[in-house]
Order: C-alpha cells, then structure tokens, then sequence
C-alpha cells in the first residue's frame, strides 16, 4: 500500500522511494509558475524554531511562486465528511472511514472490498488544496510536500483526477535546502507566513485529529447529532479496527485509519534521526502553535466558507459533490 514505513525502518537504509527532485528544479529553472502545497505535518519537520512565515521565506528563496498550506484542503475535507457522515451514517452506510491517508484506504480496499463505499468519498486535503490553487492560477504546476510516501502513488491516479504535478518528501525537501545553502531556521519571517486554516485542519497531521476535526464540525452545526469514534495508527491495529467494524462491532461509528504510527508527523517521508523516533515530539510541537490559532473549527474557515458560498454553492450541492469526491470502486493504483 506504499506507506512508506520500509523507508524510515531498514536497517541498512536500502530502500528508497523515487524522487522528483530533478523536476521540480527543472520546471523552476525554465519559468514554470511553481506552487508549494505543504502538509501541516511540517510543524517540527524543519526543527522546533521553524514557523510559517520562516517556511514561506525559505521557499520562496528556492524561486517557489508561493507556498499554500494543505490545512485549508483538510478544513474542506473535513467539512465534507461532516456533511457525508450526517447524511449517510447509519441510513445509508453502517459506519464511515475517514479518507485523508491513502495508504489506510488503500488497504481498505484491498482487504476489505466489500466496504470500500463505506471509506468516505470525499477527496483527500492534497488534491482538494491543489485542485484549488489550480481554479486561481489555471497555469499553475503543483509540488505536495509532505511526510508522505504514499502520496507519491495517489498524485499518479489518473481516475481521481488528481491536479498535483509532483510530491517531494521533507526528507527531500531538507536535502534542496542544504544543497541550496537556505538556513530555514535563521531566515527572516516573510510577514505573510501561510494562508489561514484553523486548528483542526493543522491537526490533520496528528493521529486522532482528523475524527475530531469531524467531530466539532458536526458538534456546532449539528448539535443534537451524536457521533461515536474509533481510531487506530498503524497498518497492523487499522486492520484490526476493520475487522472489527466488518463484524459489526463499530456500526454507527465514525472511524479513523492512520498507517503511520502517530499520524502523518510519523510518516516515511520525515527526516530521518538514527535511533530517534519523533513522531509525538512533533505532534507535541503541532499542538502548541495551533493552541494560539485565531480560528478553532475546519468550518470556521473564512477560506473555506468564501469557497463555499462563492463557487461551489455549499457542501452538499452537485458542484461540491462532482469537485471534491471520488469514487473508491473506480480507480485502482498504477501498479495494479
């Protein structure tokens, strides 16, 4: 399922993913208009000292266009699956799994086709965030930058109509900074920082945040809702939470699949510290910026409800439904 963890735990460091180093720099160096789409996941990546405006600085020093925060796809995914869990669970499906990790739900429809239609449909934050970048700049190449290595194989299907040109890793990302002599930790803040998202859609990154971004949506707009969860980290225990929900132990729930241990700030696309294991320092690290976000709920967005209002007509409307879903039973990976 590609997630990446055979990366980060061989010990003789021998497995490698492919890298698109090479075309990134060359659409840069001949003019292209390239735009960074970065996981919130970076909180921590590039060191404890590196903040939003920093990131922004640094990149557009490497001659990026500009630099978008992937937050604002999750607030939108995360309203999406609000609006999908209400309108379907338990009328229509037994139970709904959150679809931001492709690694999960790829495993999900391997193992368990039968309830692939029960993985939401809504499109996860990197294509939802590069689909947008695409509406405002029609001329734009694309570049996800995150902890992931299963993004690599979900920006090559075809049938989700993925709008991204090319995913780096931040393992890759650190290595064009020191190639390029960039010190991401002592540049000075471009003031602009990144575009607003709220606490929740940064927390995507986290294990366990992605249900609760669901959760408080569903808590403010539809209050007399209940909503039960479960979630699990790991390829090992989410096959077990599927299990479970197969045998009808989870009916109702909304469940929440990470194949990396503590979320995406795990993933095999991270930095690589020998005999250090980070993912909850950066998780740590995560919750301590968006503990002074200016705006809390994934629908709170002022991004996302000008998105809403002005161009898709509202969540559940057929241009909502048409742009930001997928269909799990239509596309297979490329090595398939």
């Amino acid at each position: 399922v590609s997630c990446g963890q055979c990366l980060v735990n061989c010990p003789f460091g021998a497995i490698a993913d492919k890298s698109q180093i090479f075309q990134v720099i060359r659409a840069i160096q001949t003019g292209e208009r390239v735009y960074a789409a970065v996981a919130p996941a970076f909180v921590g990546q590039f060191g404890p000292k590196v903040t939003p405006g920093k990131l922004r600085a640094a990149m557009k020093a490497l001659g990026f266009a500009d630099v978008f925060e992937v937050a604002i796809g999750a607030d939108l995914c995360a309203v999406q699956e609000a609006e999908d869990f209400v309108k379907e669970v338990p009328e229509q499906l037994p139970f709904m799994a959150t679809s931001c990790c492709p690694a999960w739900s790829m495993m999900a429809k391997k193992l368990f086709p039968d309830y692939a239609n029960c993985i939401s449909m809504a499109l996860t934050p990197m294509t939802l965030t590069a689909r947008l970048i695409k509406k405002k700049h029609e001329k734009a190449k694309v570049v996800f930058i995150g902890p992931c290595a299963a993004k690599k194989l979900e920006a090559m299907r075809k049938t989700v109509r993925s709008e991204v040109d090319f995913v780096l890793t931040f393992e890759e990302m650190a290595g064009i900074f020191d190639a390029k002599h960039v010190d991401i930790e002592n540049i000075a803040e471009d003031e602009g920082g990144v575009n607003a998202a709220s606490r929740d859609g940064r927390n995507f990154a986290v294990a366990g945040g992605v249900a609760k971004s669901v959760v408080d949506v569903i808590a403010q707009m539809y209050p007399d809702k209940e909503i039960r969860v479960a979630n699990a980290e790991g390829l090992k225990e989410c096959k077990k939470l599927l299990q479970l929900a197969k045998a009808g132990k989870y009916n109702g729930y909304l469940l929440e699949g990470m194949a990396c241990p503590g979320g995406c700030v795990g993933g095999g696309g991270q930095p690589i510290h020998d005999g250090c294991e980070l993912a909850a320092e950066r998780g740590q690290v995560l919750w301590g910026l968006d503990a002074n976000a200016k705006i809390r709920f994934s629908h709170e967005n002022p991004d996302v409800q000008a998105c809403y209002r002005e161009f898709l007509g509202g969540p559940l409307s057929p241009l909502a439904e048409g742009l930001l879903h997928t269909d799990h039973h239509a596309w297979t990976m490329p090595n398939e």
